[in-house]
């Protein structure tokens, strides 16, 4: 539906997929490190994605077995400029445009917002099954 609340429903939604990814992934990297996992978690928690996500590729392709393949890596690492685009600059890119220049620049943002959406909903059950199956496999749950 190309209306604005729908707009405002997808922003929501595809933040809430950016916030459960990035937890999720904090928390498979916390159940796969050695030692306890309630202080392995504590001490990413509040830690940038980039980092831990970077810390848990390593680790992840360690055995030769990986959890997440190449192709959820690099689109994990781009999780902070989608996030970042729709948290701080997907509204300017058209609130402020006037006439026909408003529904063409909606359009393109909203397009550009579905297939994030799209994307990361199918991204964030991939990762909660993997940190599902992790906490199962490392007995952390």
């Amino acid at each position: 539906m190309n209306t604005l609340p729908n707009f405002h429903y997808l922003v929501g939604e595809t933040i809430m997929f950016c916030q459960c990814i990035e937890h999720d992934i904090k928390l498979i990297y916390a159940g796969m490190l050695k030692g306890d996992f309630n202080k392995n978690f504590q001490e990413v928690e509040d830690n940038p994605l980039g980092p831990v996500l970077k810390k848990l590729e390593d680790l992840d392709n360690s055995d030769g077995n990986p959890h997440l393949s190449t192709g959820d890596y690099d689109l994990l690492d781009k999780i902070r400029d989608i996030r970042n685009h729709w948290a701080h600059k997907a509204y300017i890119k058209f609130v402020y445009s006037k006439g026909n220049l408003y529904d063409k620049n909606f359009l393109q943002q909203l397009r550009r917002l579905e297939n994030d959406h799209n994307r990361l909903a199918k991204l964030s059950d991939n990762i909660e099954k993997v940190r599902l199956d992790v906490l199962k496999k490392y007995n952390r749950i």
